[in-house]
């Protein structure tokens, strides 16, 4: 009778097991990363009973969880890829609606259409007040938009900073596990602690959907995890911080980095998963050129009205001044550099103009300017100063071997574009000098309106006379030699431009002199007028509103093609969860029926016992007899 007491006890406390198992499934049916656990029972070694053996009962082996390491990782690789995807969507949606706002292109079609309302009228002052209010506008648009764009570069350092801070407490939380884990494996004899185990994968997912991480399994039971290409975060109970940190050129732009015994590493470019690499691939590939791009039309914009204003005189006879102002090119060295280096726009090569910023380092002997929206190199040789895709880049004497630079030639243009004038009178549209024809002319020839080619010549508002020594030839000012006409060849003299066309006479005289009551003159305003349809950039075949066209584009691709990749990998998400969810997650319908099968295994099991001890009952009575 002992057999079936201890039989029936072995029943009973396997079934507890049974049925205990079963209510926490239940109880966790909801809680985010829970396995489903399971109980493994063995027979008991039996008795060998002189006839044969004997069963001795039933006993718990094991209680295991039903996870896939394959199917939990997959899910991981799947929210780190879909973290990365949303951030970027989000923010690059935030650039596309800011820049589609519909507040931009009305300011520029309002600049030159003021412009074009002085031309019909150049005497107006009122018009011309007009035209300075609608410059002013555009300016405004312009710093808005730089203003906006720094608010969300500013976003994505704080961002990154809360990100580190979340994933360095995940990462300790991590280490923790780790140490209760392995003195839990300890404890139990290599038995697994399921829900510690399922707590610390839950962790590895929060910490995947802020960065890609890569975990490997200890023989302790702890793991370590790596991000990036190998950057170890979490050794066992033991973590390596991460921090936020300036990047070395460019203090305003923050990095990733490792803080370790040796200092911090830069970890910013090996960061391929999760929100932290979203946001810093938005940075790189939809903040930055967009900012740039900005202050490229920003620049282009200034060099190219300032230099024709200069070509035209105001109602007060005075040579036209500069219209707008920006900011300069910026660049930026290492603290231990020797030398230090001068970054300006080129006029002359404003169609090269990229929206790239640059890298330019120096071994010694030659320079190696570096693109850093394609990572192109080309080296420059002597001391400089070096012409090259429309800047002027000057180092100085003291630039030593190692040192270097990053140069931003746009990306702060447009925060002081501004508005040098503020007298509607000083808006210069009339020509400084103007052709005429002698009445006494008896051919049919006629003389265009001169086109300033050099606003700071000298002798550009001094008398010329062109005199027609015979109907092939004229001499300038009547005396030298005689140079041949061709109808409608240009003839450049002191900084101006001129044609004649048609058929002279000999005798016939034009004059190009400062055109000296020049107020209802607009000349030079048409030539003003003329800007809008120029191609100035992106090497000669862009506008300023066709490049502005290719901005919104750009953006609204890149914008577009993250948000078909964000509900992309949402799917994948969902397939890879909903796959772990098959194998591991909690079946109410399964889990009552086993809940039903164990209760009435329970019920059979004390029923043995109560066999077991009526049995005993009778036994013991039949001895008092």
């Amino acid at each position: 009778m002992s057999e079936m007491f201890s039989i029936g006890i072995s029943a009973l406390i396997s079934n507890q097991r049974l049925l205990a198992t079963v209510g926490h499934n239940i109880a966790n049916a909801n809680t985010d990363g829970y396995s489903r656990q399971s109980v493994s029972l063995n027979q008991r070694d039996p008795q060998y009973a002189g006839v044969g053996f004997v069963g001795k009962g039933v006993e718990v082996s094991a209680i295991t969880r039903t996870a896939s390491d394959f199917l939990v990782n997959n899910v991981r690789y799947s929210a780190s890829s879909q973290s990365r995807a949303a951030s970027y969507a989000d923010l690059a949606g935030q650039v596309d609606n800011l820049l589609s706002d519909g507040t931009f292109s009305p300011a520029m079609q309002k600049f030159f259409s003021s412009l074009q309302d002085v031309n019909n009228d150049p005497a107006s002052i009122p018009a011309r007040a007009v035209l300075l209010n609608s410059t002013n506008s555009l300016t405004d648009r312009f710093q808005d938009l730089h203003t906006r764009l720094s608010a969300l570069s500013s976003n994505v350092n704080e961002r990154l900073t809360a990100n580190v801070d979340k994933l360095n407490s995940l990462a300790s939380a991590l280490s923790g596990l780790n140490r209760d884990i392995v003195g839990a494996f300890g404890a139990s004899q290599g038995q697994p602690p399921n829900d510690l185990l399922d707590q610390r994968d839950q962790l590895l997912r929060q910490m995947s959907e802020l960065v890609n991480v890569n975990a490997t399994p200890e023989q302790d039971g702890s793991v370590n995890v790596y991000i990036g290409n190998g950057q170890l975060l979490v050794a066992g109970a033991r973590t390596v911080k991460l921090a936020v940190t300036p990047n070395a050129l460019d203090g305003s732009r923050k990095e990733v980095s490792i803080v370790n015994g040796s200092g911090t590493s830069q970890i910013s470019a090996a960061l391929s998963g999760g929100e932290m690499a979203g946001a810093l691939q938005f940075r790189d590939q939809v903040l930055e050129p967009a900012r740039n791009a900005i202050g490229r039309l920003a620049v282009v914009l200034a060099e190219t009205f300032n230099a024709q204003h200069q070509a035209g005189v105001d109602l007060t006879g005075t040579r036209g001044a500069n219209v707008f102002t920006y900011t300069q090119p910026v660049a930026s060295g290492k603290a231990t550099n020797a030398g230090t280096l001068a970054v300006a726009i080129d006029p002359a090569n404003l169609a090269n103009l990229s929206t790239s910023d640059y890298n330019l380092t120096f071994d010694g002997s030659v320079y190696t300017l570096e693109r850093l929206d394609n990572a192109t190199t080309q080296t420059l040789t002597g001391p400089g100063p070096f012409s090259v895709e429309g800047l002027v880049i000057t180092p100085s004497a003291a630039t030593a071997a190692g040192d270097m630079f990053q140069i931003q030639p746009t990306k702060y243009a447009a925060r002081h574009l501004d508005v040098a004038l503020s007298d509607p009178q000083r808006i210069a549209v009339a020509s400084p000098v103007k052709s005429t024809a002698t009445l006494a002319n008896l051919g049919s020839a006629k003389i265009s309106a001169p086109a300033v080619l050099d606003a700071n010549n000298a002798a550009l508002q001094t008398p010329v006379q062109l005199v027609f020594n015979s109907a092939t030839t004229y001499q300038v000012n009547g005396v030298g030699a005689a140079l041949p006409y061709t109808s409608g060849a240009n003839i450049d003299i002191n900084g101006w431009r001129v044609q004649i066309t048609d058929s002279p006479r000999t005798g016939d005289t034009f004059q190009v002199a400062a055109n000296t009551n020049g107020k209802g003159d607009n000349t030079n305003g048409l030539r003003l007028l003329d800007l809008r349809s120029t191609d100035f950039m992106d090497g000669g075949t862009a506008t300023y509103q066709d490049a502005f066209s290719r901005i919104l584009g750009q953006t609204g691709s890149l914008t577009q093609q993250a948000g078909i990749s964000r509900d992309s990998l949402q799917v994948q998400l969902d397939s890879s969860e909903a796959a772990r969810e098959q194998v591991a997650g909690v079946n109410l319908d399964e889990e009552a029926a086993d809940l039903m099968r164990y209760q009435q295994s329970y019920q059979g099991a004390a029923q043995v016992i109560a066999a077991a001890d009526a049995a005993f009952q009778m036994l013991i009575a039949a001895l008092r007899g």
